[in-house]
């Protein structure tokens, strides 16, 4: 099969589409499934250069989640069967590939309403919304909160997750074309955080300060969510794009305030919360209130460039492989 292979950590040439790789050997409790689109994740930059929290071992398929066809099922899965539509994610690796293998509890089944390419843009981006917000905040009807990078796949699905649960919502970004996209999807308020403190904007916005900050961006937000954050508010992180975050016990007790990681595959194996998750965020694309905003689609031999858009902050909205696109 062709799949873009990682051989060592490094900038764009380390993305090498390879052709001939061996396909993936599927276990009894495993689904092999023929990969239509694969989503792109800024992860993926952190590992291709090196720089993730847990960094795999090398060389590696990147690639985290994806949308196809089921090919095979192992000998002890009894809910998917050959022909069926789904999303799958992967963990750090796998689905930059025309075929990807993965444990059935990270398999969701996909609604015949929802075209392929929509459902690669949603296992990662749209559970780790839902899984910030619903699981790890607990938000509540009338909270204020803060969404850094609202403008990228999961800012999106945040702001807009959010205002379903009734919500008020402010969002950071780089850009006014940016700005523009999160007001479309419901920001209230968005804060152009390469012209403005946004730390002392958001307390014009809201005097007290904010219940909750989501952030994937990490160690230059520090001293503005602690600007922001309100008492007893929490911090979510779940990504550290600029480096580790670290922030002093003694000024988030001076807030009374709590900070949290968040990742999404420590919902998976809480199975109550996690089809929850999938039966809810499915519901919302189907009747329209969560938009999955595709920007841009790639070939597989063009994953450089993807790569350059994304890490480049260009992007906007869920960035798309091309793999086997033919697939319904």
């Amino acid at each position: 099969m062709r799949a873009v292979v990682v051989e060592t950590p490094g900038e764009l040439e380390q993305l090498r589409l390879t052709q001939n790789v061996d396909m993936p050997t599927v276990g009894e409790n495993d689904v092999l499934v023929r990969i239509a689109y694969a989503g792109l994740n800024f992860m993926e930059v952190l590992i291709r250069r090196g720089d993730y929290l847990r960094n795999p071992k090398y060389p590696l398929i990147l690639g985290s989640e994806a949308s196809g066809i089921v090919e095979q099922v192992g000998a002890n899965v009894k809910d998917f069967k050959p022909g069926d539509r789904v999303a799958v994610l992967s963990g750090d690796r796998g689905c930059y590939a025309e075929y990807v293998c993965v444990d059935e509890t990270h398999v969701v089944p996909i609604p015949a309403e929802m075209e392929l390419r929509t459902a690669a843009a949603y296992p990662l981006q749209v559970l780790t919304a839902w899984g910030i917000l619903f699981a790890s905040a607990r938000i509540r009807e009338g909270d204020w909160v803060l969404v850094h990078a609202c403008a990228g796949g999961v800012g999106l699905a945040l702001v807009q997750m959010a205002r379903i649960a009734g919500c008020q919502v402010i969002g950071t970004t780089s850009s006014e074309d940016k700005a523009a996209l999160a007001r479309e999807m419901g920001c209230q308020h968005v804060i152009n955080y390469t012209q403005q403190d946004f730390g002392r904007e958001v307390r014009k916005i809201v005097p007290e300060g904010v219940n909750i900050i989501c952030d994937s961006v990490g160690k230059v937000n520090v001293i503005g969510n602690l600007r922001s954050i309100a008492n007893f508010g929490l911090i979510v992180v779940f990504g550290y794009a600029s480096g580790e975050p670290k922030y002093d016990e003694k000024l988030l007790w001076g807030r009374s305030c709590g900070i949290t990681m968040n990742g999404l595959y420590h919902l998976v194996p809480h199975r109550t919360e996690f089809n929850r998750a999938v039966r809810e965020t499915t519901q919302w694309i189907l009747d329209g209130r969560l938009n999955l905003h595709i920007g841009q689609e790639y070939d597989l031999a063009d994953v450089q460039e993807a790569h350059r858009q994304l890490e480049g902050r260009q992007s906007q909205g869920k960035l798309l492989l091309r793999i086997n696109s033919e697939l319904k």
